[in-house]
């Protein structure tokens, strides 16, 4: 007949087993806490040519409360200061007026546009929605495994 456990040696067990975890993480935590580079990244497993980076913070906790208040302040004084700077740009946009081209023509006596300077504009228009070509010596490696083809044309 199999024998039944109590409660307490149910407890004690649990806090065994926790105690023993508890115990185990510390032990991994420190061999796991070196740091090395590798070249120009940092990662927690060693690589050839690496070597360790000592990554302890000495400062005190006095120390990094007061780091970490002047680094609240310095945030709350930028953000401040964009939102100054920007209802300062707002307000200089609305004294400006329009700001195109053609900003004289929203005067009072302004003429309409004559059909030259209309197909002007449209030219303009369409010269700036149409991407710009590309250079004819530019290839792509991905495309073209050729060396660009020099045309007879030199610039100046």
């Amino acid at each position: 007949m199999r024998r039944r456990t109590t409660k307490k040696e149910k407890t004690a067990g649990v806090r065994a087993i926790a105690i023993f975890s508890i115990a185990l993480t510390t032990a991994s935590m420190g061999a796991s806490a070196q740091t090395w580079r590798c070249g120009n990244t940092y990662s927690d497993q060693p690589c050839e040519g690496g070597r360790t980076v000592k990554v302890d913070d000495p400062r005190s906790n006095a120390d990094r409360k007061a780091s970490e208040d002047a680094t609240r302040r310095n945030e709350s004084s930028a953000s401040r200061l964009a939102r100054s700077r920007q209802s300062l740009e707002r307000e200089a946009l609305r004294q400006a007026g329009p700001t195109t081209l053609d900003a004289g023509r929203f005067a009072s006596n302004a003429q309409p546009l004559t059909p030259a300077e209309q197909a002007a504009q449209a030219r303009r228009r369409k010269q700036m929605a149409e991407p710009r070509p590309t250079s004819t010596r530019f290839s792509s490696p991905s495309t073209d495994d050729e060396a660009p083809k020099e045309t007879g044309k030199k610039k100046k």
